[in-house]
């Protein structure tokens, strides 16, 4: 290997060259990403052995860096001689994990018009290749042959220097970095090409970039090479740091750019409970402190009254004597139970008999606010030991209530007289135990009622009652034989009723009985009782509770001597008039009208009926019929920031693309968690401007049960939705997961704020189209929203199409729509019936596991589902009004929502005979028969209702007629040996449209006869 110390020229001028270019060198900034060194020359202090033909071509040369640090540089100077042709050979360099390979050179190449003579030789350019190979092709000749070096590039300096440059050591150095790949072997040998300059290469450093090892969000990103694509980013998971957590299910993502650089961080992980993030690690909560959640960003101190002695403690323990109730959450301090109320004073009255407590509040509320007291009410006889008490029993009435008092007062009615009391008041708070009010913080009085009769109200008896007499008797207060038994004096008080009690008439007497006379015949009396022993007054002694006595009418009293005869006469006359009255009643009720949409001349609807179409504030703008969509979604809805949307988790993929839960942050308000629907970025136009359609659909609506647009962000890369977020899910699930959880009177409450929101549909001229209980939303405190909106079929043939799913939209839709493509309210209102079946049914699939096809022959012979398990029969039958063939006699969503709210404040109207309690003229009693068309004969009812089978039981039993089998009962049907529920259940709702349609006619007769009349 040749050194600088050589007599020929152009070497000498390469050895100045390179002592000047030590000047010139010095330590390369890195870049951003982090580089992985595959060949530095400059690192190289042994010779670099680099093969080099022809031999008088490329020459290794030793030189000093800026710190005096030997490097091995390559040149060659052969301009004055033709046709050059050297090359260079680099060692085999392995590619370890890189594909994307970057080759900086550093060099410097002489002007060629400052060397003389070398005008037509002197070239000014270099050219580099590479070649992929397994292995190291060794020190042998170049292989230029077979498997030729790829080119990279033809290298020009963008500075060359000249022999006055080297005078002044001044050195024009060059810096080009080329790349290389993607690469598929294992390594590959670099070669420079010379064809005639005069050129010193430097330095040569090979490498790829990849992302540096990192710690982000509390997680751990390994080194990651960069792909060799630009448009690829490498998606990393990383490892949550000691002590800390992710989002279950999942974990921290970042992705490795081509250039090396962390890209697009998503997710990270918190601190777990006892622990605070520090910088990239978690650090333990010192004692004193305690962290309950990984959603704490930090260790809190302990509340007063509790500590923490251990490190990394998650909630902190109440000190001796202290205590936190269920429900304090751990950040409240530790409390304890209060002391007792404090002066408890009490009065008592004696007429009539009341003791009023009033006292104030502990002195020590044990750092609670929430104090209440509870009376514990103790009786003790007159006689015996003074701790022979017990409790006063259900008689004692407390105002306002005996336990959980927020007042400092209460009032104890219903004391017998002659009794002692004491009376405990305890004070309580949220963290006092089960036993405490019989604990010892309390305060007492003891009150002595004085001597009296404590008679109960059964234990007066009425041995006899007479128009103008009633005899009265009860038990003696003293025992006979005790001391003062025949001393003891009765003072009975009595009024009649509805009079002032301070118009009254006095009786006395010395023995338990008495007799007044003198009374009114057929009135109503009312008596009270005091007995009083020789000492005390009789002002100091109170009255038993008062009891009403009846007197007998003259009629009554002589009817024990009349004729039985003139008894019946006079009964069957009554009740013959009173039978009258209520079939004119009945008859005027039972008029048909349908829902106010059926027969009847028009001056009868106008005389029963007042229909007022209210206009709604504002009419629904169809997106359809909008020119520029993006311009009607701002006039509806808020344009939000996007920066005001983060996004917390993933929900699934929703109609357009992403489905996310997220939290909405705007100014002044608090952070709100809210549902985000984004629009996937290979959205094709239609699904754009659908998007934007939901978007506007959805701003026009406000109904507490409709799903609230929070706002939409469009003047981003990405379209929003933001909406209330719905803990609970859609309607049929929320049900399924709560099956058996709830009543029926809980299901039947969640169907009124539907109807609501369908009923506001429906007044602005919005036909949902897609109406189940999968478009249902329930929210965390159980309220029922619609949703789904412009999700349902647009037309005939798309509603039908998409009968063989697991979702058919037949399963819901009316057979207008599946037949001729009709959509409107009404039919709205027949999948609004699918809807009440679900409920009640518990989310289970409407039709069970009949195809769509089946559905829509089924309904259109006529069938309905029947009524689910535990299904109230108003219920079912209003989802059978829903489900009329005919779209003019189904109910509108104001009958609807006005008949649900009535049926849930009286679910279970009472029972009774048909004749006797006539039904209320609501719609679901104005049914026109409709399930079932008009029937000559019980035989085409029987087949009407698929219960042919049965024919012959009802003519042997006599049952010939209609109006026959509209009289029959359930005992009738067992007694003709219908054995089977299900049959009696359908042939028991078949009668009751039959009782129906009968009234419906007596109806219409009597209304005849009126007219006639008048």
């Amino acid at each position: 290997m040749e050194t600088c110390a050589g007599p020929h020229p152009l070497r000498l001028f390469l050895c100045r060259m390179q002592l000047c270019l030590a000047l010139l060198l010095g330590p390369w900034r890195p870049g951003t990403a982090e580089e992985v060194i595959l060949l530095d020359s400059k690192a190289s202090q042994a010779e670099l052995g680099w093969t080099a033909l022809p031999s008088n071509g490329w020459e290794e040369i030793s030189g000093v860096d800026e710190h005096d640090r030997p490097i091995r540089t390559y040149q060659v100077c052969n301009v004055l001689e033709p046709n050059q042709d050297n090359w260079l050979q680099t060692g085999w360099i392995s590619r370890g994990r890189g594909q994307r390979i970057f080759v900086e050179l550093q060099f410097t190449l002489r002007d060629c018009s400052s060397i003389p003579g070398a005008a037509g030789t002197c070239k000014e350019t270099f050219n580099v290749y590479y070649l992929e190979t397994e292995a190291d092709l060794g020190r042998g000749r170049p292989r230029l042959g077979g498997s030729r070096p790829r080119k990279i590039d033809t290298i020009a300096a963008d500075e060359s220097f000249t022999q006055g440059d080297l005078g002044e050591r001044k050195m024009k150095l060059n810096t080009e970095v080329r790349e290389i790949g993607p690469l598929s072997r294992r390594g590959f040998h670099l070669a420079f090409q010379d064809v005639g300059a005069c050129v010193a290469l430097v330095s040569v450093r090979v490498y790829y970039k990849q992302c540096r090892a990192t710690v982000r969000g509390l997680a751990t990103f390994p080194a990651t090479a960069a792909e060799s694509a630009f448009s690829t980013l490498v998606e990393v998971a990383g490892t949550c740091v000691a002590h800390s957590e992710g989002e279950p299910g999942s974990p921290p993502r970042m992705h490795c750019g081509a250039d090396g650089e962390w890209l697009v961080p998503v997710g990270r992980c918190s601190c777990s409970a006892g622990f605070q993030e520090r910088g990239d690690f978690c650090e333990a909560c010192p004692p004193g402190f305690y962290k309950v959640s990984p959603r704490r960003p930090l260790c809190s101190p302990c509340p007063e009254h509790s500590r923490a002695l251990e490190n990394a403690s998650t909630f902190c323990v109440c000190q001796d004597s202290y205590a936190r109730s269920p429900t304090d959450p751990p950040s409240a301090s530790c409390t304890r139970p209060p002391s007792a109320p404090r002066d408890l004073q009490y009065s008592l009255s004696r007429s009539p008999l009341v003791l009023r407590l009033r006292w104030l509040p502990p002195a020590d509320s044990g750092g609670r606010s929430d104090v209440t007291y509870s009376l514990l009410c103790l009786r003790c006889g007159r006689e015996g030991p003074a701790g022979a008490c017990e409790p006063c029993g259900p008689r004692v009435a407390f105002l306002p209530r005996q336990a959980g008092l927020r007042e400092r007062a209460a009032t104890l009615l219903h004391l017998r007289p002659g009794a002692r009391y004491t009376v405990r008041v305890a004070a309580l708070n949220g963290v006092s135990g089960p036993a405490a009010a019989a604990g010892t913080t309390y305060a007492q009085v003891t009150v002595s009622t004085g001597p009296g009769a404590p008679w109960e109200e059964d234990e007066i008896r009425r041995d006899r009652v007479e128009p103008q007499s009633v005899s009265l008797s009860w038990r003696e207060p003293i025992p006979a034989g005790a001391p003062g038994a025949n001393d003891t004096e009765y003072e009975i008080r009595y009024y009649e009723k509805g009079q002032s009690e301070q118009t009254y008439s006095m009786v006395k007497t010395g023995a338990p009985t008495v007799t007044v006379t003198n009374l009114k015949p057929a009135t109503r009396y009312v008596f009270q009782i005091r007995a009083a022993s020789p000492g005390p007054s009789w002002e100091a002694q109170s009255f038993n509770p008062s009891i009403e006595v009846q007197t007998l009418g003259e009629a009554a009293s002589g009817s024990r001597d009349q004729s039985p005869a003139i008894v019946v006469t006079v009964v069957t006359i009554s009740a013959l008039l009173v039978l009258g009255s209520v079939m004119s009643v009945l008859a005027i009720w039972r008029r048909p009208c349908s829902y106010g949409k059926g027969g009847g001349d028009a001056h009868d609807e106008e005389e029963l009926y007042f229909h007022f179409k209210v206009p709604t504030r504002r009419t629904f703008l169809d997106p359809q019929s909008c020119g520029d969509l993006l311009q009607a979604v701002h006039l509806f809805a808020k344009e939000l920031d996007a920066k005001s949307v983060t996004l917390e988790r993933s929900l699934g993929g929703g109609r357009f693309g992403e489905l996310c839960c997220g939290c909405l942050q705007l100014p002044g308000r608090q952070e709100l968690l809210v549902a985000v629907h984004m629009l996937r970025d290979s959205a094709s136009d239609s699904q754009r401007l659908g998007f934007l359609a939901e978007a506007l659909t959805l701003g026009q609506f406000d109904h507490s049960h409709i799903v609230r647009l929070e706002g939409v962000v469009t003047r981003g890369s990405t379209l929003m939705i933001v909406t209330e977020y719905m803990s609970h899910g859609a309607l049929d699930g929320f049900l399924r997961r709560h099956e058996g959880q709830l009543v029926a009177g809980q299901l039947m409450g969640l169907l009124p704020g539907l109807a609501s929101a369908m009923k506001y549909l429906s007044e602005m001229g919005y036909v949902h189209r897609g109406l189940a209980a999968r478009h249902v939303l329930v929210s965390s405190d159980l309220v029922c929203k619609i949703s789904g909106f412009g999700r349902g079929p647009r037309d005939r043939s798309e509603a039908v199409y998409t009968t063989m799913s697991g979702r058919s939209p037949a399963l819901w839709a009316a057979p207008e729509t599946l037949q001729f493509g009709h959509f409107s309210s009404a039919s709205d209102v027949w999948s609004f019936g699918i809807i009440m079946w679900e409920v009640m049914a518990f989310g289970e699939r409407p039709y069970w596991d009949m195809s769509g096809q089946d559905v829509i022959k089924a309904v259109e012979d006529g069938f309905r589902l029947p009524p689910p398990r535990n299904c109230p029969n108003l219920l079912h039958r209003l989802m059978l009004d829903c489900w009329q063939k005919d779209p003019g006699e189904r109910p509108r969503f104001s009958q609807i929502h006005s008949i649900l709210s009535k049926m849930v404040q009286d679910p279970e109207p009472p029972k009774c005979a048909l004749t006797t309690c006539p039904r209320p003229p609501t719609p679901l009693a104005d049914r026109a028969f409709s399930t079932f068309p008009s029937f000559g004969s019980v035989g085409a009812w029987l087949e009407a209702l698929d219960l042919c089978r049965y024919k012959d039981s009802f003519a042997a039993a006599g049952y010939g007629s209609l109006e026959a089998v509209a009289e029959m009962t359930a005992q009738d049907l067992v007694s003709l040996g219908i054995s089977l529920a299900e049959h009696r259940e359908a042939l028991l709702s078949g009668i009751s449209a039959l009782q129906a349609r009968v009234l419906q006619l007596q109806g219409q007769g009597v209304q005849v006869i009126i007219k006639t009349c008048l």
